[in-house]
């Protein structure tokens, strides 16, 4: 059976912007970001962050939590509209 990804709707590929445009605005770079991921439990927070920012990796409610965890929001923090520009 092949394996497919399952495609990026409008909710992630805004979460993916809004999560860029919170790191932004805390002034931390991706690097950071996935540092502080990996100190709260996710292991593989380096390559999830690039590919969930640039919208080639589904963000899954663990990242989310543990993103939003990193960069001290609420984890509905990247799932609002009217966050990013």
């Amino acid at each position: 059976m092949e394996i497919r990804p399952l495609a990026i709707g409008q909710p992630g590929i805004r979460a993916a912007r809004t999560i860029e445009f919170l790191r932004t605005r805390h002034g931390i770079d991706k690097c950071q970001l996935a540092d502080r991921a990996m100190a709260l439990g996710c292991p593989a927070a380096k390559s999830a962050v690039f590919r969930i920012e640039r919208a080639q990796r589904r963000c899954g409610i663990d990242d989310l939590v543990v993103i939003a965890g990193a960069l001290r929001v609420s984890p509905s923090a990247p799932l609002r509209e009217s966050t990013a520009p």
